[in-house]
């Protein structure tokens, strides 16, 4: 089988990780991926650096202009690659290019994965989609196109306890042999920012401690991310916060960290390597993951929207005792370990992820299509109408 795979971005984020990660995988599996993505300029690594680096071959192409003319470009490079299925990534992105191009009238059909804590009304509604949050399976119950949990995976193998590094990653950054904490993240205004702020804030107290926080990752947000860390560090006289850029292979910062504070997918590599975590949500609620919350926090991918009073508060409240109990840690460690195993190693997912494959090659086609298409023709007569709006007077003038 063949799949064309379409990327949302070629950043360095969890998403795009996960699909450089599941093609490597499913070639044994019989299933050859071809990975592409919009050309951009990126300052630091890439995703281009990281599949480089698990022998994948991503390529880079510049999205033509406008949805029509976009279908058009993915409707060509789908028929010259002889693909037998397009996989779109991403809520926005190229699903209506897909629907509109390689996927007209049914004649290829076409899946999307949609890795976001929601799915909203411009997802079509009647081919193969995959999720990553428990509960969105439920919430999307009653869908015509068949909705199947994937959880974002984790190599078992690279990820773990035993994973090298981490000494020559505390020396190379200069962070010596204290107790650290550590994000790996896209260092985004929207679903990050909040939270990455938090953590930073918190050092006000938790540098009292003795403890360092690091931060792998870039992203729009990085600048002002900075300011406050530099801020931080001023107050309590030392460079308690360390902001890393972006690694193109993040895992010897996971082997360095004695606690993670992460979501999503990031959370979830955090436990692969035998870490502590403190799950962080968009709105800055935090949690510590042990055996009363992992199920909670595994339904909900390890995030939550929650807007608590005291954000700062409540992660110092948390952290503290953590970062003093050494036997706290080294129990919560495997037991993270252990739940990682059963729940999203990459070979399992890799094999749900063929099995959805080999579905969604029978479940779309010319009715699956049509049945999209009064959506598809409201949203178009929407941006018409916009179009064709009079401009008043005073807006002219």
């Amino acid at each position: 089988m063949r799949v064309l795979v379409v990327l949302n971005s070629l950043e360095l984020g969890g998403t795009q990780i996960n699909a450089v990660d599941f093609a490597r995988t499913m070639r044994g599996r019989g299933i050859e991926s071809i990975l592409i993505g919009p050309r951009e300029a990126t300052d630091g690594p890439s995703l281009l650096d990281y599949a480089a680096g698990e022998g994948v071959d991503v390529r880079a192409y510049d999205p033509a202009s406008g949805v029509m003319a976009q279908a058009r470009q993915l409707h060509r490079m789908a028929d010259e690659l002889s693909a037998d299925l397009v996989h779109v990534y991403g809520m926005w992105g190229a699903a209506r290019p897909a629907y509109w191009g390689p996927a007209r009238f049914g004649r290829r059909p076409w899946a999307q994965t949609v890795y976001e804590m929601s799915v909203t009304s411009v997802v079509h509604r009647n081919m193969p989609l995959v999720v990553g949050t428990e509960y969105l399976v439920e919430e999307l119950d009653g869908r015509p196109g068949r909705t199947i949990l994937v959880s974002p995976p984790v190599d078992l193998l690279a990820d773990s306890p035993e994973a090298s590094g981490a000494e020559a990653f505390r020396a190379e950054h200069g962070l010596g042999d204290g107790m650290l904490l550590g994000i790996v993240s896209r260092l985004e205004p929207r679903l990050k920012g909040t939270a990455l702020a938090v953590a930073i804030d918190a050092m006000r107290v938790l540098a009292g401690t003795g403890a360092t926080l690091f931060v792998v990752g870039s992203g729009d947000a990085e600048a002002s991310l900075r300011r406050l860390a530099d801020a931080v560090n001023d107050i309590v006289s030392r460079p308690a916060v360390r902001m890393l850029g972006a690694l193109a292979d993040p895992r010897p910062a996971y082997a360095a960290a004695d606690i993670v504070l992460g979501m999503g997918g990031s959370a979830a590599r955090a436990l692969a390597f035998g870490r502590p975590l403190i799950v962080q949500g968009e709105a800055g609620w935090s949690c510590l993951f042990e055996e009363s919350t992992a199920r909670m926090l595994a339904r909900s991918s390890y995030w939550s929207p929650e807007r608590p009073e005291h954000p700062v508060a409540d992660l110092v409240r948390i952290a503290e005792p953590l970062i003093a109990d050494s036997a706290r840690r080294a129990a919560l460690g495997p037991y993270g370990r252990e739940f990682a195993v059963e729940r999203f190693g990459l070979d399992a997912m890799s094999e749900r992820m063929t099995q959805f494959y080999t579905h969604a090659l029978g479940a779309y086609g010319l009715r699956e299509w049509v049945r999209d298409l009064p959506r598809e023709g409201r949203r178009l007569a929407e941006r018409m109408g916009r179009r064709l709006r009079p401009v008043p007077a005073e807006a002219a003038t």
